[in-house]
């Protein structure tokens, strides 16, 4: 939509100039190669179960700097808050490769379809249908984006209850009609997130092996005549699923 094929000119920005600019506040030399992001909170569980050191306090993206971390020891590994939405993913991303990242592990929350998935199931997703406007910088055309499937595979492998299925990532919140949920579960999505979508194709387009495993934490309601939308993740669901993550990710 917004990709032209006969558009060869140069970024204006590109995060090797972000990083390396006056805007950066943060002076990296290389991080680990695998990153895991977060997109929910909970990271005071990771930081209390193990034994962490903060690498910087400002990882460099363009968007909200933020502090990363790694194990103490450890330099397989490191994690930071991905942020908020499709074009953060993104910018997160781009500035993880900058700094010769080459895995993504991507944890989050979704919203689930009553009748597909249920509150606190988790689920990896095998597709991501393209409802951001990120992707459509980046390809001229994709309907759906998809992970890495060794990185999937591994997640199957590591994790003992899960369901493998689409979703659809969106930008606006407050337009998940229910005519759209009707069609996003037409093609087989059980739920929906901010990110992933993108977070597969501007890791493909990177060259960057990327997959992400989300947690239900609320359910859509069928239709209008059925209970209204409503919260369901608990403290102990959130804590015990990025523990499960992190094992998986150290364990890369």
């Amino acid at each position: 939509m917004w990709f032209y094929k006969e558009d060869v000119t140069n970024p204006v920005i590109t995060s090797e100039k972000q990083v390396k600019s006056k805007h950066a506040e943060a002076k990296l030399a290389k991080l680990p190669k695998t990153a895991v992001l977060s997109y929910m909170s909970g990271f005071d569980y990771i930081k209390r179960k193990y034994k962490i050191e903060l690498i910087t306090d400002k990882f460099p993206r363009f968007l909200n700097a933020c502090p990363i971390y790694k194990r103490i020891g450890d330099d397989k590994v490191c994690f930071l808050d991905g942020g908020r939405g499709a074009p953060m993913a993104a910018d997160t991303i781009e500035v993880l490769k900058a700094f010769g990242v080459e895995n993504v592990i991507s944890i989050g929350l979704m919203g689930g379809f009553a009748g597909k998935t249920r509150a606190g199931e988790i689920i990896i997703p095998n597709k991501a249908y393209v409802e951001e406007g990120t992707t459509l910088h980046y390809y001229e055309h994709l309907e759906y984006s998809t992970p890495d499937y060794e990185l999937l595979n591994t997640m199957m492998t590591a994790l003992s209850h899960y369901k493998v299925a689409p979703i659809v990532s969106t930008d606006a919140i407050y337009r998940q009609t229910f005519y759209k949920e009707r069609l996003w579960k037409e093609k087989g999505c059980v739920g929906v997130d901010m990110e992933t979508s993108a977070l597969f194709s501007v890791g493909k387009y990177l060259h960057m092996r990327v997959a992400s495993v989300l947690m239900v934490s609320d359910l859509h309601p069928i239709d209008e005549k059925h209970d209204a939308w409503e919260w369901h993740l608990s403290d102990e669901l959130r804590k015990q699923f990025l523990y499960k993550v992190f094992e998986i990710a150290l364990s890369i």
